[in-house]
């Protein structure tokens, strides 16, 4: 199709011309298309000439080098690729699985592209789209193809969403959340000024600060991340998943220590992204030990309420997964740590951490299925016991045990 650039650029300018002024209810990260931008869809799909292969071959095109006349009045790339993730959606299966030979020259470039980060949830939103679409390809090569573009993208992603962490010090890659306000990203309402800062120019969204980027980032990989690398990595290769997301822990952890109330939008996400890998048991090795140590966290309780659901299935998998984790959380709370490591340390202290590992237990056999921890029912009346008999203790172990060991 001659001059096919200017003219999927053209469709990109109408996109975001035809976007409507007021609230509507839009996805959580990505953007509902409204009825006036699904006719560009239904268009560009009526043209006899413009086949998924050519309307992929020419995105790819102008996500590489947009008209220039277009970029200035705004990010064209985001643009294009909001319209692009709704075609991909409304063509046939067959069609898309058809076009691959398409369609992963054009993820493959956007990674190199340095696409803005609206632009680079869309391309996951893309590749997870034809994933859900033909999760298995017949040629090997094929299939290593997406499975590298999929390691890729979803680095990209994790890169952005730890924009908002920065080192301690210098010498060592300990990360902490940055005092820095957070877009909150709540239910299918997506703020508007957010959106706005989205389809800016590129030169103006540089010195945004990143946290407006980073808790999209964070939700977009909780939403996805965890069913796209069981799709495209197969039962022999999940090995190959596992340094992936050790990365992306990474940067999770540093949002799940952090209990402030500026961080709590990333907090949310983060322990949604770990809820949905607990799932999975390949994934154990990536988030294992992080899980126990924040579980571990004296300030593990001071959560939102609205992450208990998430947390009870961490914890669940956690605990369920193996046969000594559960047993080293029942030998913490017979043996407080204080008085293992410090023969000096306060008889407060002591009974104060036997309270909060009193309480961890009760945690995690609320976490479980009933009579799940049936077995464990003589340690556990003896840790209860144990702890009834110490007054500073009482109202604390009665508070928790009374309800939960009927779950037992």
């Amino acid at each position: 199709m001659n001059h096919g650039v200017h003219f999927m650029a053209a469709i990109a300018f109408v996109w975001n011309e035809r976007r409507e002024n007021t609230n509507s209810t839009r996805n959580k990260v990505i953007p509902m298309p409204c009825p006036e931008q699904l006719l560009l869809v239904e268009l560009v799909r009526s043209i006899s000439v413009m086949r998924a292969e050519t309307v992929m071959q020419t995105v790819k095109e102008v996500l590489k080098q947009p008209p220039a006349s277009a970029k200035k009045q705004l990010s064209l790339e985001v643009c294009m690729l909001q319209f692009f993730y709704a075609y991909v959606q409304r063509i046939s299966v067959q069609n898309l699985v058809d076009s691959w030979p398409s369609l992963f020259p054009l993820l493959k470039d956007s990674v190199q592209l340095y696409l803005p980060p609206p632009g680079q949830f869309l391309i996951l939103g893309v590749l997870n789209e034809f994933i859900m679409k033909n999760p298995n390809l017949e040629n090997k090569k094929d299939q290593r193809d997406l499975q590298d573009v999929t390691h890729k993208i979803v680095e990209a992603i994790g890169n952005i969403a730890g924009s908002s962490l920065e080192q301690t010090t210098w010498l060592r890659r300990n990360l902490e959340v940055k005092a820095s306000p957070q877009i909150l990203v709540e239910g299918t309402n997506m703020e508007r000024d957010v959106e706005d800062i989205m389809l800016a120019p590129v030169m103006e969204t540089s010195n945004i600060t990143p946290s407006v980027y980073s808790v999209h980032a964070l939700t977009l990989l909780a939403e996805v991340l965890a069913h796209l690398l069981d799709m495209v990595f197969h039962s022999d290769e999940k090995e190959k998943v596992i340094p992936l997301l050790v990365n992306i822990m990474y940067y999770v952890v540093p949002y799940l220590r952090n209990h402030s109330a500026h961080n709590a939008p990333s907090y949310r996400a983060c322990v949604q992204l770990v809820s949905s890998l607990s799932g999975y048991q390949y994934t154990r090795r990536s988030w294992k030990k992080e899980a126990f140590d924040l579980f571990m966290d004296p300030n593990f309780f001071q959560i939102d309420p609205s992450c208990v659901s998430h947390w009870r299935a961490i914890i669940d998998h956690l605990m369920t997964h193996d046969k000594t984790t559960f047993r080293d959380l029942m030998t913490r709370v017979a043996v407080p740590q204080s008085s293992s490591l410090n023969l000096f340390a306060s008889r407060e202290a002591e009974l104060e951490q036997r309270a909060m590992h009193l309480k961890r237990l009760a945690f995690a056999i609320f976490s479980s299925e009933v009579d799940q921890y049936q077995k464990y029912l003589p340690d556990i009346q003896g840790q209860l016991l144990r702890g009834l008999s110490t007054r500073e203790c009482q109202l604390c172990s009665q508070s928790i045990f009374v309800s939960n060991l009927f779950r037992v």
